[in-house]
């Protein structure tokens, strides 16, 4: 009777959890050498002699379509973060972005990560699995735009909100 109870117990508790299990699909990283890796380096790379190191390379595919967050440094311009997207079949294109270099506003900056963070969360991802820690930065920004409005906090902005 016992083990029949223990049988029964392990049975509704796989039952149970299998859908959840089945349910958490999270961001992956493109192997080196995959076609995937490659179309997104395609887009990524401006001249060249670029070589890229990332820090962090995540894609999310939402149907048939797809967003990617790449950071990392390539090697001549210095240290990127990076959103690109893709619809179908179509190329890789990056639509959002912050380097090394310049300085934007506060002001700025906010609306830019607020805007990337609105972007992935309509692709169905999670904002902070595909671009690490980027609702406690968009919050942080905010903040600070809203106590010094004239500040500058970040790199160079590309894409993004106009």
């Amino acid at each position: 009777m016992m083990r029949g109870l223990q049988l029964l117990a392990v049975t509704v508790g796989l039952f149970l959890t299998a859908p959840l299990a089945a349910g958490q699909v999270t961001p992956h990283t493109p192997s080196v050498g995959s076609a995937e890796r490659t179309a997104i380096l395609t887009a990524l790379r401006t001249h060249p002699d670029m070589r890229f190191t990332f820090r962090h390379l995540r894609v999310w595919n939402d149907g048939s379509r797809a967003i990617a967050y790449a950071e990392g440094d390539n090697g001549i311009i210095g240290g990127f973060k990076i959103i690109l997207t893709r619809d179908g079949a179509a190329a890789w294109t990056v639509i959002w972005g912050e380097g090394d270099g310049g300085s934007n506003s506060c002001i700025a900056g906010a609306r830019h990560y607020r805007w990337a963070l609105d972007l992935i969360a309509s692709h169905h991802a999670q904002p902070d699995a595909l671009f690490p820690g980027i609702s406690a930065q968009t919050r942080e920004l905010e903040q600070m735009a809203k106590d010094d409005p004239d500040s500058d906090c970040v790199g160079d902005l590309e894409g993004g909100p106009a």
